[in-house]
This record gives structure tokens, C-alpha cells and sequence, in this order.
């Protein structure tokens, strides 16, 4: 039987030295949530968001996702259990096509390896399993609203369009489970907007954790919100609630305004 919560953070902690990025942090995000953590600078968000991930090691505490211990595994591992990330810096191939970048995603779950693009281009598979794999990719592109710009090398997209494509490329790992780091910082108004529609428009059965400065988008996207603060889980509720706290103000020092 699946386990409640599809991530859980128990008493979690991540030291660097003597400082305490985040002590002791309980955390649980419900099967297809909208789950966004904010907070005030130093408040452990980009940290949180690396232990999840699997791309920093804890110092203390258990993290498990669907009731599986992953404290120890490392992202790819992570990533095969249907954890999949989105960094503030861009993990893409930006000498390659966008079509390529997702199919080497698709190929690499697919398989269960880290191949590179050679293979992927040329590749040993047969006919059919690389006409399914174009086509699933160009459907992740449609899905991100990317349709006709599978030729065009990544490096030539704008800001957004490359963020739209990173989203396509978590989504080739068919995940559960999709964290986004600061997935607006940098972004135009309108790029922000159309990012913002793209995460509404997500299945409900993936779940997503975003961790984010822009809080109009958080307050548009979120189901529930947790405010971090100084390392430490401040509160957790709905929109609403988190906007009419006034402990959540005052760690704010009256400001609307979030930054990692």
C-alpha cells in the first residue's frame, strides 16, 4: 500500500561546518500536490531543495518518498524511483537540438543509463523503439508548448523557452515526484506567465514541490505553502493561511518579497 505522503522529511538537517543551513526540518507533501516553499533570505529553501533532489547530502534526519528511505541514494537513483529536478542553472546540451535533449532524457529512462547524444543520434536501437522515442519527445515538446522548435540547438531559445524545455526534459522521466528550483528567477512578466500556466496544466498525477521567489506565482500555483525560516519549517497551510500569518510577516519583516 502507497504511503500517504509521497515525500517526507523527518527532523532533516544540513550542516556546513558550524552553520545550520536547515536543523531539523519535518516536511510531507500529499500525492499530487502543489507544493511551494518560500522564504526570506538564508531560509534554507535552495538547501531543502538540494536534499530533496539528491544533489547534497544530509547531515542528519530521513527523507523518504513513498515510504522508501532515499537519504543515502544519490540523484540517479532518485530519478529512477521518479524523482526528477529542475535547477536554477541550466542542465541542457545547449549545442544540441531541442528534440535532442529530450530524447536523450526519454532514451536515458528508457534504459536506465547515462549514455551521451552520439548514441542517441546514431544509436544501436531498433527502428521502432526510436520512432517511439521521437515521438514521445515531440509529444513532451507539444506539452510544453515547444511543437515546432525541435531543430533549433538549445543554445539559440530564449530564457523561457529554455525553461520550458527543461520541464520537458524532467517530464521524459515519467516522474511522480517534480521539484522545480526558482523555475521564474530571471524570467519576463510574460515568460513567467506562460511557465506558470504550463505547471497548471500538469497531470495530476504528478506531484509537484517548487521552491520559488516570485510569490504571485506561488500563490497562483500552490495548494499548500510552508514559509521556511532561518533553516527552520516556520508554517505549512493553505495560500490563505500563510498570507494572514503574522508570524509569516514578521519573518518577512514586512515585506511581500522572497529570494533564496
Amino acid at each position: 500500500m502507497s504511503d500517504p505522503h509521497l515525500l517526507e522529511l523527518r527532523r532533516v538537517s544540513r550542516h556546513f561546518g558550524s552553520f545550520r543551513a536547515l536543523d531539523g526540518v519535518d516536511l510531507t507533501v500529499r500525492p499530487g500536490a502543489r507544493h511551494a516553499v518560500i522564504g526570506p533570505n538564508g531560509a534554507g529553501k535552495s538547501t531543502l531543495f538540494g536534499l530533496v533532489s539528491g544533489t547534497l547530502a544530509t547531515t542528519a534526519g530521513t527523507i523518504l518518498v513513498d515510504g522508501q528511505d532515499v537519504t543515502r541514494l544519490p540523484m540517479e537513483r532518485r530519478v529512477a524511483l521518479g524523482v526528477a529536478a529542475t535547477f536554477q542553472h541550466s542542465s541542457l546540451f545547449l549545442r544540441e537540438t531541442v528534440l535532442e535533449n529530450v530524447l536523450l532524457a526519454v532514451f536515458r529512462a528508457g534504459t536506465g543509463t547515462r549514455t551521451g547524444i552520439g548514441r542517441v543520434r546514431g544509436g544501436r536501437r531498433r527502428a521502432s523503439e526510436r520512432a517511439a522515442d521521437i515521438a514521445k519527445a515531440h509529444a513532451l515538446l507539444e506539452r510544453v508548448g515547444l511543437p515546432t522548435g525541435h531543430r533549433t540547438p538549445a543554445a539559440e531559445l530564449s530564457h523561457g523557452e529554455r525553461r520550458q524545455l527543461e520541464v520537458a526534459v524532467a517530464l521524459a522521466t515519467e516522474p511522480r515526484l517534480l521539484l522545480l528550483d526558482e523555475p521564474a528567477a530571471g524570467m519576463s512578466p510574460a515568460e513567467t506567465a506562460r511557465l506558470t500556466e504550463l505547471i497548471a496544466a500538469l497531470p495530476a498525477d504528478v506531484t509537484v514541490l517548487l521552491v520559488e521567489h516570485d510569490l504571485d506565482m506561488v500563490f497562483e500555483l500552490a495548494d499548500t505553502v510552508t514559509v521556511m525560516h532561518l533553516g527552520r519549517h516556520l508554517k505549512t497551510g493553505t495560500p490563505d493561511e500563510v498570507r494572514a500569518s503574522a508570524e509569516v510577516q514578521t519573518a518577512y519583516l514586512g515585506t511581500t518579497e522572497a529570494s533564496s
